[in-house]
C-alpha cells in the first residue's frame, strides 16, 4: 500500500509538473497574448459602441434630438395597433343545444308565479275595498303584504313598485301580457339570439309586446322577465375567436425605427412609447442596459480575432508560435484599433485601418499582415457601420476598401519595405479607396456630394495611415530591437559607431568582414535569405574582436603575442571575441537576429591551430579538444549558417598561394563539407541543393576579389624617362598634351610589379 502511495504521489507530481511545464512554454505563451489581445480589444470595441445615455421621463422636453442605435421596435404603438385589429375580428358563434326548451320553460314558471302575485293582489284588494275601484287603485301595501308577493316569486326579484304593479294589475291584463309574451319569445327562438346581442334581443321583442301589454306591465314587468329568461342560442367560440384575433394581431407589421432615425426631436416632449424605445436602446440613465448589443460586440470581436487565427494557420505559422511576434501583430491590431476610434469623431471614414497591414508588412511579414488585415476589415467595418444610419452600405465600403487597400498596401511594401514604400503605398491606396467608395457609392447613394465626401475622407484615411506608419516603425523596431529592413539599412551605413571603431582599431577584421558581407548577401540571395540581413549581420559579427584586436592575425602588423601565450589562454582569448560581441551588441541595442549571428557564427567549432599548438606541448598526454571550442550555438538560421561558411571561406581563401578560379572552387567546396561533416549545419534549414549553390555564389565574389593579375614588365627609371618624353612629344605633335598622363607615367609599378587598381 505504502508503495502504492508513493507511485500516486509521483504520477500526480509528474502530472502537475507537466502542466506547469506546458503554461511556460511558447505555445502557451502565444495564447495568453492572444487572449489579452482580445480582450483589450473588447473593451474598446464596448467602449464605441456604449450609447449616450439620457435622464428623461414622461412629459420631459429633450434637450437634444435622440436617433436610434439600431432597429427598434415602438412595441406601444405596435401594441396598439393590434389589439385595435384583434377588436375588429368579428366572433366565431356555435349553436347552443336546449337553450329554447330552457327559456320557454323559465318563462313559464315565472309567468304562472306572476298569475300568482295578481291573484294575491286582487284577493286583498277585494277584501279591504270590495266594490271600489278607485280605492283599490289607490291603495297602498303594507310591507308585510309586499313580503308575502315577493315570497311567492322564487324565479324573479322585483322591486317594490314593480311588485306593486303586478298586485293592481287584472286578470285580463296578467293573461293579455302572459299570452304575448309567451308568442313573442318563442318566435325569437325560432331565429338566433347571438351572445353579446341580448339587449338587442330583448328591445325587440319589448316592441313586439308592446302593442297588447298594458304600458305600466311592460315597462315594471316584462322587461325583467325578459332580462331574466332570455339567453343567447348561438354563443361565441373562445378558441376559435381567439386563433382569430392572433392572426389578426400577428398581421399587423411591428412600428419600427430604423437605425438613425429619430426618435425624439429636440424641444420635443417625450411621450411613453419613446421613452420605452429609449429604455430598451440602453439609451437612459436608469438600470436598464442593451445587453444584446453587447453581447453582439463580443461575438465580432471573436469573429476577428477567429479570423486572424485562421490566417496565421494558413499563411504564417511561424509568428502563430513566436510570443514576440505575437505581441508586437497584437499590438498593431490594438493601436489601430484605437486610432479608429479617434477618427471615427471626426467622420466615419476618416478611420486608418490599413495603418495594421502596412507596420505588420514591415516589422514581421507580408503572410502576418494578410491575416491581421481580414481580422481588422471585419471588426472596423462592423464598427464604424454600427455608427452609421445607413449601415449597409457603410459596411461594404468600409469592407471593401479595408480589404482591398492591405493588399494592395501589401503588395507594394512587401519586397521594398523602405519609408519611400510606405508612403507610396498610402498614396496607392488613397487613389483605390477613391475608386472603391466611388464605383460602390454610384450604385447605392443618390447623393453625389455625399459619395464624393465619404471618398475623399476614405483616402485621407490612407495618407494617414501611411504617415503613422512612419512615425511609429522606428519607435517598435527600437523597443522590440527588431531586424527590419529600415533598420538593416541603417545599421549598414559604414558610420555606425561600432563600424568606425571597426574600421580605426581593427581595419584588418573591418575589411574581412566587408568580403564576408559581400559572400553572405549574394549567397543569402541566391538561396531565398535575407540578404539585408546577411550584410548587416557580416558587418557586426567580429566586432568582439575590438576587445583585443591585436590577437587576431588580420589586425596584427608586426609580432604575433600567440607565439608567447600559453595555447589555452590564446584559445580563451580568440573564442571570448562571441561573447564580446554579444555583450557590445547588447549595449549598442543591435537586433536580436544579428545578436544571434555574433553568437553562431562560429558554432561551437574548434580552434584547430591551438588546439594543435597544445597536443605538441603536451609531451603525450591528452588534451581534451573541448578546452579549444567556442561555446557558441551552431547556427539555426540561412543568414547564421552563410555567414559561418563565408567567415570561413574568406579567411582561408585569402591565406591560399595560388587563387586560381578553379582552385578556389574546389578549396571552398571542401571547407564547406569540412563544416557540414563536423555537424555545424546540422540545426540549418538549408538543403544540400542550398550549399552547392551557396558554395557556387561565394566562388562567384572571390573570383572577382581573387581576380588574375596583370603581370607588368620591369622598366628602369630611365626608360620611364625615355617614354614619358616620347609621349609628350606626341601630343605637343597633336596640340594636347595633358599633365595628367605625364603624372600617371612617373607613378607606374616598380621592378617588382602590381596591381594599378
Amino acid at each position: 500500500m505504502m508503495h502504492g502511495k508513493r507511485s500516486s504521489r509521483k504520477n500526480q507530481q509528474l502530472s502537475w509538473e507537466t502542466v506547469m511545464q506546458a503554461m511556460r512554454s511558447r505555445r502557451a505563451h502565444c495564447v495568453y497574448v492572444l487572449l489579452c489581445c482580445t480582450l483589450i480589444l473588447c473593451a474598446l470595441f464596448l467602449l464605441a459602441i456604449t450609447p449616450q445615455r439620457y435622464n428623461l421621463k414622461v412629459g420631459d422636453i429633450s434637450p437634444t434630438t435622440i436617433t436610434a442605435s439600431k432597429d427598434v421596435v415602438d412595441e406601444i404603438s405596435t401594441t396598439r395597433q393590434r389589439e385595435a385589429a384583434a377588436q375588429q375580428v368579428e366572433p366565431t358563434y356555435v349553436f347552443k343545444e336546449n337553450v329554447a326548451g330552457e327559456v320557454k320553460q323559465n318563462l313559464t314558471v315565472i309567468l304562472t308565479q306572476i298569475s300568482a302575485v295578481q291573484q294575491y293582489g286582487s284577493k286583498l284588494l277585494e277584501q279591504e275595498h270590495p266594490g271600489d275601484p278607485v280605492a283599490q287603485k289607490n291603495h297602498k301595501f303594507t310591507d308585510a303584504e309586499l313580503k308575502s308577493a315577493r315570497a311567492l316569486l322564487t324565479q324573479l326579484n322585483l322591486a317594490d313598485h314593480q311588485l306593486k304593479t303586478v298586485l293592481q294589475a287584472s286578470a285580463e291584463q296578467i293573461a293579455n301580457m302572459r299570452v304575448n309574451l309567451t308568442a313573442a319569445v318563442e318566435n325569437a327562438l325560432n331565429t338566433t339570439i347571438r351572445e353579446g346581442y341580448v339587449n338587442e334581443a330583448i328591445q325587440y321583442l319589448q316592441q313586439m309586446t308592446a302593442y297588447k301589454t298594458e304600458m305600466n306591465l311592460l315597462q315594471n314587468v316584462v322587461t325583467p322577465i325578459l332580462r331574466k329568461v332570455i339567453q343567447p342560442n348561438m354563443v361565441i367560440d373562445q378558441d376559435a375567436t381567439e386563433k382569430l384575433r392572433d392572426e389578426a394581431r400577428a398581421a399587423v407589421e411591428p412600428v419600427v425605427y430604423k437605425q438613425g432615425q429619430n426618435i425624439v426631436l429636440a424641444r420635443e416632449r417625450v411621450t411613453a412609447n419613446q421613452l420605452e424605445m429609449l429604455r430598451s436602446l440602453g439609451l437612459l440613465d436608469d438600470d436598464n442596459v442593451d445587453i444584446m448589443m453587447y453581447v453582439g460586440g463580443v461575438l465580432l470581436v471573436l469573429i476577428s480575432m477567429g479570423v486572424l487565427i485562421i490566417g496565421l494557420l494558413l499563411l504564417d505559422r511561424q509568428t502563430l508560435g513566436t510570443p514576440k511576434r505575437m505581441i508586437i501583430l497584437c499590438i498593431c491590431l490594438i493601436v489601430t484599433m484605437g486610432l479608429c476610434l479617434l477618427g471615427r469623431l471626426l467622420h466615419g471614414y476618416l478611420t486608418p485601418v490599413l495603418l495594421a497591414p502596412m507596420m505588420i508588412t514591415g516589422l514581421i511579414g507580408a503572410q502576418a499582415a494578410i491575416a491581421g488585415s481580414l481580422s481588422m476589415s471585419v471588426l472596423i467595418s462592423a464598427l464604424i457601420a454600427g455608427s452609421d444610419s445607413a449601415y449597409g452600405a457603410a459596411m461594404v465600403h468600409i469592407l471593401f476598401s479595408t480589404f482591398i487597400g492591405g493588399l494592395l498596401a501589401i503588395s507594394i511594401i512587401r519586397k521594398k519595405p523602405y519609408r519611400q514604400q510606405v508612403l507610396l503605398s498610402g498614396i496607392a491606396t488613397a487613389a483605390g479607396n477613391i475608386v472603391i467608395i466611388l464605383s460602390i457609392g454610384f450604385m447605392t447613394n443618390t447623393s453625389v456630394v455625399d459619395v464624393f465626401s465619404n471618398a475623399l475622407w476614405s483616402s485621407g484615411s490612407a495618407l494617414i495611415s501611411a504617415v503613422l506608419c512612419i512615425a511609429l516603425d522606428p519607435l517598435f523596431e527600437s523597443v522590440f530591437q527588431l531586424a527590419t529592413a529600415t533598420k538593416l539599412l541603417e545599421l549598414s551605413n559604414p558610420n555606425h559607431p561600432l563600424l568606425r571603431r571597426l574600421l580605426i582599431e581593427a581595419p584588418g577584421t573591418y575589411h574581412h568582414s566587408i568580403i564576408v558581407a559581400n559572400l553572405a548577401e549574394a549567397a543569402a540571395e541566391a538561396v531565398g535569405g535575407n540578404p539585408l540581413l546577411a550584410r548587416a549581420g557580416a558587418y557586426f559579427h567580429d566586432i568582439g574582436k575590438l576587445k583585443r584586436p591585436m590577437y587576431f592575425k588580420e589586425n596584427q602588423m608586426g609580432e604575433n603575442p600567440h607565439e608567447h601565450t600559453n595555447p589555452y589562454v590564446s584559445a580563451a582569448i580568440v573564442t571570448a571575441h562571441t561573447r564580446d560581441g554579444l555583450i557590445m551588441a547588447q549595449q549598442a541595442h543591435l537586433p536580436r537576429e544579428i545578436q544571434a549571428i555574433i553568437v553562431e557564427h562560429h558554432g561551437d567549432t574548434p580552434v584547430a591551430y591551438f588546439y594543435h599548438k597544445a597536443t605538441q606541448l603536451a609531451n603525450g598526454q591528452p588534451v581534451d579538444i573541448a578546452d579549444f571550442r567556442y561555446d557558441g550555438k551552431r547556427p539555426d538560421t540561412i543568414e547564421s549558417a552563410i555567414i559561418m561558411l563565408a567567415d570561413t571561406v574568406e579567411a582561408a581563401v585569402r591565406s591560399m598561394s595560388d587563387p586560381t578560379p578553379e582552385s578556389i572552387r574546389a578549396f571552398i567546396a571542401k571547407l564547406i563539407a569540412g563544416k557540414v561533416d563536423d555537424g555545424q549545419m546540422s540545426n540549418a534549414p538549408l538543403t544540400l541543393k542550398d550549399i552547392t549553390t551557396i558554395s557556387e555564389a561565394f566562388a562567384t565574389v572571390l573570383q572577382g576579389v581573387f581576380h588574375e593579375r596583370i603581370e607588368y614588365p620591369t622598366i628602369s627609371p630611365n626608360a620611364a624617362a625615355q617614354v614619358a618624353a616620347q609621349e609628350n612629344a606626341t601630343a605637343k605633335a597633336a596640340g594636347d598634351a595633358p599633365k595628367e598622363e605625364a603624372d600617371a607615367a612617373k607613378t607606374q609599378p616598380d621592378a617588382q610589379g602590381g596591381d594599378p587598381t
